[in-house]
C-alpha cells in the first residue's frame, strides 16, 4: 500500500492495532495520525478533529457510535461536532455515505477485511472540495 499508494501528505490511521500507525510513521517519516479501536489498549485518543485546507475532519474508529448496526448515529455526531466529512472505521468494509451535509466514509481495512480485497481510501482536499477514491491493493 505505501508504495502504491504512498505519495500523500500524511496519513489517518482509524484504529485497532493503533501500534501499526507508529510503525507507519517510522516507516514513511509521514504525518501519521491514529484513533485508538475497540481492539486497541494504548493511549490512543478516541477521536480527532482534524483542519485541513479549510475543511474539518472527524477521525474516529465508530464502534462507540454503532455503525455495524446503523450510521444514523455517527452522521448525528459528525454533524454535532462540525464535522465536513468523517473517517471511521471498525466494519472493516468500505462504506460512503451523507448524513445532511457530513460526507461519512469508512475505507475498509487493510490488515483484515471483510469479504474484500484489502482496501484502503484517499481523501484529496483541494479548491474548496473533498474528493474520495478507494483503493485496493
Amino acid at each position: 500500500a505505501l508504495i502504491k499508494y504512498g505519495d500523500v501528505d500524511l496519513i489517518i490511521h482509524l484504529g485497532d492495532y493503533v501500534r501499526d500507525a507508529e510503525y507507519i510513521r517510522a516507516l514513511t517519516g509521514k504525518k501519521v495520525y491514529s484513533v485508538k479501536g475497540n481492539c486497541d489498549f494504548s493511549g490512543a485518543k478516541q477521536e480527532l478533529l482534524l483542519r485541513i485546507g479549510g475543511k474539518s475532519i472527524l477521525a474516529l474508529h465508530g464502534h462507540r457510535q454503532g455503525v455495524k448496526d446503523s450510521l444514523l448515529a455517527l452522521g448525528l455526531y459528525a454533524a454535532e461536532k462540525g464535522a465536513d466529512i468523517v473517517l471511521f472505521g471498525h466494519t472493516h468494509v468500505p462504506i460512503e455515505d451523507f448524513y445532511d451535509n457530513v460526507i461519512m466514509y469508512n475505507p475498509g481495512s487493510l490488515g483484515e477485511p471483510r469479504g474484500r480485497k484489502p482496501s484502503l481510501g484517499i481523501v484529496t482536499i483541494e479548491d474548496g472540495g473533498i474528493r474520495i477514491k478507494s483503493g485496493t491493493v
